[in-house]
This record gives structure tokens, C-alpha cells and sequence, in this order.
């Protein structure tokens, strides 16, 4: 008998503060950034000039004797203001372990004016009744529930965004899952098309940046004409974020829709693991960042953890060159059709390339204990492809 596993899960809602609301939530943005800006500064200061670390809890047991000198501190729920000290130094954890991995660094910068725009309450502060979510120290706001939450509500963070507000649950909840149906899939993603499976269906690109592309340029051009830091300016500013914000929504939207169908229909998906940073440089990059299939693949992975559905991801490498049969068929990007001499395959290369990513990920799940190579699962695969080839089931 399966076991269901504890996972955390988020719901996000939006939310209708009064006028009166949104200046106290506006307020306790302006002192959470005020926190972190003084916090940050704080540690840099220390190292400086006494070259030694402080530490998280030493900043927080600060908190008291702030609000004693602070009213409008004071006036802040206390786990609030923890919270945004544990983030501090995340951001520093996260700054030293880029350090230690020899990645690229970029020090944690002091935020700007409407660069913070939430804050969090953990494990208490926050009631959620009905219509009705009670924040302490802010009172009772409408929030519109368009579906259950389900677990144990861990934080609950406010956000704002443009002109709205928005709360997001953290919860623990048991995976629930799906029933099994028994068939399997692999995922080619591209630009042409956004995904092609391994059954021949094509998942068209609706290229949302693009299709926008026009509108945003009039907008940011109405900016640059604007005196900055001007009423006008700002009015400007916040046209041009709507318009990003509901390029993201629809691009949301989308791949929400895609992935719920995926992880509902397939007990195994099989995906390609791909570095979506090193080819989103080049003349490509625009059309790449377009099509995000990172938040794609992560929408796949936390849905298909949930319904106990199996994901695996491949190396992509020579999946576009490999036929059904096993042999190499090299072809240039520019080439759409893939036509083998040894077997007579014509077919789009994206649909082979499913084909070949779904082979892969069953192989590779056949033997997921052991390190199997790439070149060792490739070569299995092309066996079992040439053995069901010659009794023609493709």
C-alpha cells in the first residue's frame, strides 16, 4: 500500500484592503525594507571594520530595544520583523555558497524604494475565516477563495503587486494521488512549437511577450519622454509593469493548463534536463525567455510530486540527432524534417525527439539506483527500438 508523502504546497489569493488597510500595509512594507536596508548595512559595517560575522539571532534579540526608540517599529507585528532579519541572512547564505561554488557573485544590495513589496507571517499572526483573513496589527481584510485550502498552513505572506494585493499560504499537505491510466510520455520543448509529444501532438506556442511586443514599446517610450521621478513618470512606470504582469499571467495561465493535463493523463513524463541559462544567450535568447520553459519544468516537477507521477529528466544531448532506429542523423537547426536513410523515417524532428526522450526516461527509470551513462542508456534504448522495430510498432 502506497504511503502518502508530506509536501509543502502554495495558494495564492487576492485580497481587498480598505483605503485605510493599504496605508497600514503600505507602512509596514516602507519599515520591513527600512529593517532590511539597516540590517544589511549592519553587517557590512561589522565586517568591515571588526572583520567577523553577525549573526541572525544576534539582530533579532536588537528587535526590543529598537522598539523602544521606533514607535512605527513597534507598530509592526514582532514575527514580521523576524521574518525579514532570517531574510537578510538568507540572501548572505546564499552570497557565501555562490563564493564557495566558484559561481558568479553579486553582494546582497540595499533595496530601493518599492523594490520590497512583502512581508510574511510565520506559524502565527494570521486567521483565515470564511471570506475574511485577520491579520494582526492590520484587522480583518476581504480575501476571495476560489478554491479549498488543503494542510496545515504554515506562513502566510502578503504581497503587493502593481496596484494589487495578494496573500500566498505555505502548507503542509499529504500527496494526493492520481489513479494510474498506464501510459507514458515524452517532451521535446522548442520554439516553433512550444512542446511536442511523443504521441505526435503539438503544443503550439502562443508567444505572449511577443504578441505584446508593440504595446510595450509605445509604453516604455511614454516613460522615457517623462521628466523621472515625475507624477507622469510613475503613472508611466506602472503602465508598463501592467503590462508585464499580464504578459506573466497569461504565460501562467498557460503552462498551468499544459501541466495539469500532462501530470492527470501520464504516469511517467520524461523531460529533457536543460541548462535554460547557457542557451538563453544568443540571438535566440529573446524567443527562449518567451516560451520560460523553466517555470514550465518546475509547474511539471511539484504537480507530478503531488500525484505521485514519475518525472525524469534526460540529457538532452544527441536527442535531436538520433533516430527511432538508433542511427545518427545529423541535421542542422534550420532542418525541420528528419529523414533516415537506414529505416525510411520521415517525421518532424521535434516528434523523433520526443520519441527518443521517452525512451531514455524509461530506460533510465528501469535502473534508477545505478549510474548509467549516457552513452550506456542511448545504446539500450536503440536495442529496444530496433527490436520492436522489426515487429513494426512505429
Amino acid at each position: 500500500m502506497d504511503t502518502a508523502k508530506i509536501i509543502r504546497k502554495s495558494y495564492k489569493f487576492r485580497i481587498y484592503p480598505t483605503k485605510a488597510q493599504i496605508s497600514i500595509l503600505e507602512n509596514t512594507l516602507d519599515v520591513c525594507r527600512e529593517l532590511y536596508n539597516a540590517a544589511l548595512q549592519e553587517r557590512r559595517d561589522v565586517w568591515k571594520l571588526n572583520k567577523i560575522s553577525i549573526s541572525c539571532f544576534d539582530q533579532i534579540n536588537q528587535l526590543p530595544e529598537i522598539k523602544k526608540i521606533r514607535k512605527d517599529i513597534k507598530d509592526v507585528y514582532s514575527k514580521i520583523l523576524c521574518e525579514v532579519l532570517r531574510q537578510v541572512d538568507k540572501t548572505y547564505q546564499a552570497f557565501y555558497s555562490r563564493i564557495c561554488k566558484k559561481e558568479k557573485t553579486g553582494k546582497p544590495r540595499i533595496k530601493g524604494q518599492n523594490q520590497f513589496n512583502s512581508f510574511c507571517y510565520s506559524q502565527n499572526g494570521f486567521v483565515l475565516n470564511e471570506n475574511r483573513l485577520h491579520l494582526s496589527k492590520i484587522g480583518k481584510i476581504k480575501i476571495k477563495l476560489s478554491r479549498p485550502v488543503v494542510g496545515k498552513v504554515k506562513t502566510c505572506t502578503i504581497k503587493r503587486e502593481n496596484d494589487k494585493w495578494f496573500v500566498v499560504f505555505s502548507v503542509e499537505t499529504a500527496t494526493e494521488p492520481l489513479p494510474k491510466t498506464g501510459k507514458e510520455i515524452g517532451i521535446d520543448v522548442g520554439i516553433e512549437n512550444f512542446a511536442t509529444l511523443s504521441d505526435g501532438t503539438q503544443i503550439k506556442n502562443s508567444k505572449f511577450f511577443q504578441s505584446t511586443e508593440k504595446k510595450l514599446r509605445v509604453a516604455q517610450r511614454r516613460v522615457s519622454r517623462r521628466k523621472k521621478f515625475s507624477s507622469g513618470w510613475k503613472k508611466a512606470q506602472k503602465q508598463v509593469a501592467k503590462i508585464y504582469t499580464k504578459i506573466k499571467n497569461q504565460r501562467a495561465d498557460f503552462q498551468h493548463k499544459v501541466s495539469t493535463k500532462l501530470v492527470k493523463e501520464y504516469d511517467l513524463i520524461a523531460i529533457e534536463k536543460l541548462n535554460v541559462s547557457g542557451v538563453s544567450k544568443g540571438f535566440l535568447s529573446k524567443q527562449i525567455h518567451d516560451v520560460a520553459w523553466s517555470n514550465f519544468f518546475n509547474m511539471l516537477r511539484y504537480k507530478a510530486e503531488s500525484a505521485d507521477r514519475k518525472l525524469i529528466e534526460v540529457n538532452p544531448r544527441g536527442t535531436s540527432q538520433t533516430c527511432i532506429c538508433g542511427e545518427t542523423v545529423k541535421k542542422d537547426l534550420s532542418v525541420r524534417l528528419h529523414q533516415c536513410e537506414k529505416c525510411g523515417l520521415s517525421q518532424h524532428r521535434d516528434i523523433v525527439s520526443a520519441k527518443i526522450i521517452l525512451r531514455l526516461g524509461q530506460a533510465a527509470e528501469m535502473s534508477p539506483s545505478e549510474k548509467i551513462s549516457h552513452k550506456e542508456i542511448t545504446y539500450a534504448v536503440r536495442q529496444s527500438v530496433s527490436l520492436e522495430s522489426s515487429n513494426k510498432t512505429f
